[in-house]
């Protein structure tokens, strides 16, 4: 049974899903009636592959280091099926990038709880939050999440609340002079040239609709019993959980306002879905009920494949 496998941690469970998750990808990419194998190809998927490595090593990290779900490989499991019913987000490395980096931002602002070295986590999570932006410039907008990580945890004093501006104007001071100094003043009208596009042309397209469908059937259930299931009674234990819904709607107004509309301005979603349907499936006491939903995570990017 496939939950029996994942009911626990595992350095193994990690291996088996990272490899299916590669090889899935270079399955799809082989299959993408436009691909051609050269060198840059190769180069261009290993990159992609170094980068969705890292994802899920800190995917695994956090969700084990803030213990948040049970001792299991759920979160995990439901990371790495969901980053395949999008394959389109392995051809994409910047926003891979942008979603590493936004992760490092997420594992300091939800330690913030421990109350030890508050302003350096601000001040890391504001910063690689920023570095985030650089690749994509969309993400400046999980800046909304260092400020509300504060406010949830009552650590909105005024010197934190400084933090992230000190951090925002110091970067873009020293970014300004290196690409002045390079020439490269055009990248700067990049960093902050946000066109708001509401761009659904591409999910006519089944093989971008069937997905998104899926996902927003299985991961909107999952998020209405997240929101009604009995909480624990401490606030502080419950914060973790609220900077998740907090990321998901910051996610999910991305994808509308972005200009991308591939399918990869859905990933920076993934995370917090992953969580939240871990959290529902771990405390499913029908076995059937439960190996179903494994099951239908593992045929879904398969079938789609064929679409």
């Amino acid at each position: 049974m496939i939950s029996s496998i994942f009911e626990r941690t595992n350095p193994l469970n990690f291996i088996i899903l990272f490899l299916y998750l590669i090889l899935f990808l270079v399955l799809a990419q082989v299959l993408a009636s436009d691909f051609v194998l050269d060198a840059g190809m190769i180069f261009y998927m290993l990159k992609s592959s170094v980068v969705i490595l890292l994802c899920v090593i800190m995917v695994d990290f956090i969700v084990r280091k803030n213990e948040l779900t049970q001792r299991n490989s759920y979160a995990l499991f439901f990371f790495v099926l969901l980053f395949c019913l999008f394959p389109n987000i392995f051809m994409e490395p910047h926003i891979l990038l942008a979603e590493f980096f936004l992760l490092l931002a997420f594992r300091r602002l939800v330690s913030v709880r421990s109350s030890k070295d508050v302003e350096i986590k601000v001040f890391d999570a504001t910063l690689w939050t920023l570095v985030a932006t650089y690749f994509f410039n969309w993400s400046l907008l999980f800046l909304v999440l260092v400020f509300a990580t504060m406010f949830l945890y009552k650590k909105n004093d005024y010197r934190n609340m400084l933090i992230p501006f000190v951090t925002l104007f110091a970067l873009s001071l020293l970014g300004f002079t290196y690409f002045y100094l390079t020439d490269q003043l055009y990248k700067v009208v990049q960093l902050v040239d946000f066109q708001i596009a509401f761009e659904f042309e591409n999910y006519t397209n089944p093989r971008y609709f069937v997905p998104l469908l899926f996902l927003v059937t299985m991961g909107g259930w999952a998020c209405v019993i997240f929101a009604f299931k009995k909480q624990s009674k401490s606030f502080k234990t419950r914060v973790p959980g609220i900077l998740l819904v907090i990321t998901l709607i910051i996610a999910v107004a991305v994808m509308l306002i972005s200009e991308v509309s591939n399918t990869s301005e859905l990933l920076f979603s993934l995370f917090p879905l992953a969580v939240i349907q871990a959290r529902y499936v771990e405390r499913i006491k029908l076995s059937w009920l439960k190996e179903l939903i494994l099951w239908l995570y593992i045929s879904a990017p398969i079938l789609i494949l064929f679409l």
